[in-house]
């Protein structure tokens, strides 16, 4: 059986955060916020969609962030 590096396990479950925040930003996840039909909701003043929206892409800008520096660092390469 293949063992699995702290590298894999961590882009694994980037991978499932960074998806799941792309579902739940701008995609069928907003309809939990503001179901089609209802008045807007109001979060610390401003619509609660772009609240909403501007949370999961920090969550996934987030995941980029991590990702870069501790999976995509460059490999040292003696020789």
């Amino acid at each position: 059986m293949k063992k699995v590096s702290k590298r894999g396990k961590l882009a694994t479950v980037l991978i499932v955060i960074f998806l799941i925040a792309l579902v739940m930003g701008p995609g069928p996840g907003s309809l939990l916020i503001n179901p089609h039909g209802s008045e807007p909701m109001f979060w610390f003043g401003m619509p609660a969609l772009y609240v909403w929206a501007v949370f999961w892409f920090l969550v996934q800008a987030g995941t980029i962030l991590i990702a870069a520096t501790l999976i995509w660092k460059k490999e040292d390469n003696n020789g």
